[in-house]
């Protein structure tokens, strides 16, 4: 179960399992009296994913506009693997191809980094890769 916080989002974009991928903050965030619960604890180039919205609570921001206070996590990610695992089975990550192909988004998720402990949630299916051939899909967690 990823870790929950409450954090700012913009209100066209909070809805219940939205993703985003956290860029950083901008110059304006620097001084903003929201920083802590909008910016602050999130990391660069991670996958987040709206868990929850509190319609009732909103904030302006110069940046983004109106922001609605939400609930927030780091969002599970699919990757592939030629390991046979279980759920509930720990891992350290490590990228198995660089190919530019139709899989790459499950060799390299947007959202996890090169040594990333990840933990599997379930298998997915499979898929042929014509480098590495058959890899299993996990859905995997932080």
């Amino acid at each position: 179960m990823q870790e929950e916080r409450m954090g700012l989002v913009p209100s066209n974009l909070a809805r219940e399992g939205f993703k985003f991928i956290f860029m950083g903050e901008a110059e304006a965030c620097r001084g903003c009296k929201y920083r802590s619960v909008c910016v602050d604890g999130m990391e660069v180039g991670r996958l987040y994913v709206v868990k929850g919205v509190n319609e009732r609570k909103r904030f302006q921001c110069p940046i983004h506009g109106e922001l609605t206070l939400a609930s927030i996590a780091r969002a599970n990610v699919e990757v592939a693997s030629g390991a046979r695992m279980v759920e509930g089975a720990s891992f350290i990550y490590r990228a198995s191809c660089d190919e530019d192909c139709e899989y790459r988004n499950y060799c390299r998720p947007e959202g996890v980094k090169e040594g990333d402990k990840l933990r599997v949630v379930r298998e997915l299916g499979k898929i042929k890769c014509k480098r590495l051939g058959e890899l299993r899909i996990y859905e995997v967690s932080f």
